[in-house]
């Protein structure tokens, strides 16, 4: 099948989905939640009255929030969806009790007082003095802006205010403490250099934060330019190497090192006994992914029976596959981007070849390739869980709720995009990090100031902010993701469309 712009876009799938770090853990002084030592954690489940009306009406009290944060709280509403964390404060309508949530619990609002003006909590680390630390936020607005690959969403029909559908049903239902997010984006062209210079852009909008979006390439530069300019970052996955001393960098994904791990633990536990090919991205931050695989590979008695570098962007691999396939290969991991996973699938199929595919898993490449996606069935591992429209059956269920808010929430605030199409599940991974990101700013509380954003990381901030995985931050970590991560398959959904949907859920070995 031909390459066309869709395709294109799966190279920075991920890039459009802004990361958005969910942190709790101490509480100010007289706020209603003690102070959390690390040891604490408070899980949020969902609730059901914290789905939107399917029906696309207005979400009704406790709609999940913005994207990357807790659900949002309807003005005086009913429970809300914890997005919480150890200590954390769920989000109150301007003049809410701001009760706090227990684990599992639901948290009611209601009341309309103001946030209170920002100011830092006894222990909080100053790394921001003067109006640096209370830039971007004030008594009505959060201020937030992410890098990411813009220049690719045309190509699934998507556009930049597709990516506030969260913070919108977040802002209608009064903010976070009165605050209303405003989230803008700069492009970051999926390139390193420019992803430093998106960056700059951000800056100069003078956000509370600056969000990274996948891109294993963009983040290390980004990551270092933060460091030098003393800049609050949250990012995607990235390597452990080049992290270290890192002050002003968090995140709520697994290294690039743990996820080729990972991935050598999947193809341990399903394919041991056959033979593996790899091609995999000739990158310094590909490289840890790629080694930490070949050493679960060798401790686990895995066959690799070659292993080709590619360049970013080669687009031919026929050559490269074709050794593979005379090595006896019978299951290849791509270890690159989704635009050339597909390619390296479709030019497999046009040699009569047909492995088993180990691979980041995205509906775009799985409904681009149809059938060839499912002969056999691909195989995935992601840090987000799966996303098929509609389906709320087998491991779905599990999120069911979560799903039907997703969908609720695009058909009030943006019905015209194709959640059922390639952007769907591009969207969700958008979707569910974002309530994160609100669970964060929550547990902020209403004096909310960036120092005492991160001193809530470096008291050891733990949460659960379903449906992903949970965060632990304890022990000083920059990185709270616990290495946890969803295997998933693909599969013919109820619509007809080859999709991918989850088999396991947060799995920290196997």
């Amino acid at each position: 099948m031909g390459m066309g712009p869709k395709l294109r876009m799966l190279a920075i799938v991920g890039a459009l989905a802004i990361v958005a770090a969910g942190c709790t853990g101490a509480k100010r002084p007289g706020e209603g939640v003690s102070l959390a030592t690390g040891d604490a954690t408070t899980t949020t489940s969902a609730p059901s009255d914290d789905i939107a009306a399917v029906d696309g009406t207005a979400p009704g009290p406790d709609a999940s929030p913005a994207p990357g944060g807790a659900a949002p709280t309807v003005p005086g509403g009913a429970a809300t969806k914890a997005g919480a964390a150890a200590g954390s404060k769920t989000s109150t309508k301007p003049g809410t009790s701001g009760a706090s949530t227990a684990s599992g619990a639901a948290t009611s609002t209601g009341g309309s007082t103001s946030a209170a003006a920002p100011v830092d909590a006894p222990g909080d680390p100053q790394l921001f003095a003067g109006d640096l630390n209370v830039r971007g936020i004030s008594s009505t607005e959060v201020r937030l802006c992410g890098h990411a690959a813009l220049t690719y969403g045309p190509a699934f029909n998507a556009s930049e205010a597709d990516f506030n559908v969260y913070y919108s049903a977040v802002n209608d239902a009064g903010g976070v403490f009165g605050r209303k997010i405003t989230a803008t984006y700069e492009n970051d062209d999926y390139k390193p250099a420019t992803a430093v210079q998106a960056a700059e852009a951000c800056k100069a909008k003078n956000p509370f934060m600056i969000l990274g979006g996948i891109g294993f390439d963009q983040i290390p530069g980004v990551r270092n330019w933060a460091e030098q300019n003393k800049e609050l970052y949250f990012h995607h996955i990235a390597t452990v190497k080049g992290s270290e001393g890192k002050q002003y960098s968090y995140t709520t994904q697994p290294t690039v090192e743990r996820v080729g791990e990972a991935f050598g633990q999947l193809a341990a536990q399903k394919f041991k006994g056959k033979k593996i090919g790899i091609l995999y991205r000739n990158s310094e931050f590909w490289q840890p992914g790629f080694d930490a695989f070949k050493q679960v590979a060798n401790e686990r008695g895995l066959t690799i029976v070659g292993a080709i570098g590619v360049q970013q962007n080669q687009a031919e691999y026929t050559q490269a596959l074709l050794a593979l396939k005379s090595a006896g290969a019978e299951v290849v991991w791509g270890w690159e981007n989704t635009l050339a996973l597909t390619q390296m699938v479709e030019q497999a199929k046009a040699q009569n070849w047909s492995p088993i595919w180990l691979a980041f898993p995205f509906n775009l490449t799985a409904q681009a390739l149809g059938e060839d996606a499912m002969t056999p069935p691909m195989v995935g591992l992601a840090s987000w869980p799966g996303y098929s429209f509609g389906d709320y059956a087998g491991t779905f269920s599990s999120y069911a709720a979560d799903m039907k808010e997703f969908e609720a929430q695009y058909k009030k605030y943006r019905p015209n995009t194709d959640i059922a199409g390639v952007a769907g599940d591009l969207l969700w991974l958008n979707w569910v990090e974002q309530k994160r990101l609100v669970a964060l700013l929550k547990a902020c509380g209403q004096n909310c100031t960036r120092n005492h954003l991160v001193g809530l990381l470096q008291t050891g901030y733990k949460a659960t902010v379903g449906p992903t995985c949970p965060l632990d931050f304890s022990g000083g970590k920059h990185d709270g993701s616990g290495g946890l991560v969803n295997t998933m398959e693909t599969y013919r959904s109820p619509s007809g469309k080859v999709n991918w949907r989850s088999i396991e859920l947060c799995k920290a070995d196997f």
